[in-house]
């Protein structure tokens, strides 16, 4: 086989991975289900990868690499540009590069469960691109709050914009909206913006509080 076709034989197998991944998490996929959406033969995804866990890190590579590369092209293209004008921009251009690549937040949310952390194969890249995202975001607003306001604020940011974008079915179901229309899509860019802005500009300004404002676990004992 010619290193061409080799190549492109590897990339047809991962992107059948990649959608199957999307649908049933690492432990529900099987090779089978893979080979059925891309058309080839269960022996020949052995031969490119020889175990599902060799697949999955594959597949969890590749897309967390496209995250990382899409948030980095979202913040050199808001640098210019005033905080809410930013901001703005920056959420839309997330959500643009989840609706041409559905499957990479759904991925993200299928396995990183509590009962599944553990047992999947590549969810440090899961983990570590969430970090690297969160570095590229505080890194390039120069914020004056403390770390842990803004690991608060940006951990609030990404639950959220996961939630949204990795399960549109479920939230828009909530809104009764269909979710793959722009209404939907509409409707997550302005929830982002108008629940966060305000709080970033508080992080800018330093003036951000959080203390006694926990809820207390102590209270109905």
């Amino acid at each position: 086989m010619k290193k061409k076709d080799s190549n492109q034989t590897r990339q047809a197998i991962l992107n059948a991975a990649i959608q199957v991944f999307a649908q049933k998490s690492y432990t529900a996929a099987s090779i089978r289900m893979i080979a059925n959406q891309g058309g080839v033969p269960h022996a020949l995804i052995r031969y490119y990868f020889s175990t599902k866990a060799d697949l999955f890190d594959a597949a969890a590579q590749s897309i967390c690499a496209e995250l990382c590369r899409a948030s980095e092209q979202a913040i050199l293209e808001v640098r210019t540009m005033n905080r809410t004008q930013g901001f703005s921009c920056y959420v839309c251009r997330l959500i643009e590069f989840s609706r041409k690549n559905p499957w990479t937040f759904r991925i993200f949310l299928l396995n990183l469960s509590a009962e599944t952390v553990e047992t999947v194969p590549g969810r440090t890249r899961f983990l570590d691109t969430v970090e690297s995202v969160r570095k590229q975001l505080v890194q390039s607003l120069r914020f004056k709050a403390p770390h842990e306001d803004l690991c608060r604020f940006s951990d609030s940011f990404n639950a959220l914009l996961f939630y949204y974008l990795g399960t549109p079915e479920s939230a828009a179901w909530l809104l009764q909206l269909d979710p793959d229309s722009d209404t939907y899509y509409q409707w997550v860019h302005q929830t982002l913006v108008g629940i966060f802005l305000p709080a970033l500009e508080d992080l800018f300004q330093g003036t951000w509080k959080t203390e006694n404002t926990c809820y207390d676990l102590d209270r109905d004992k």
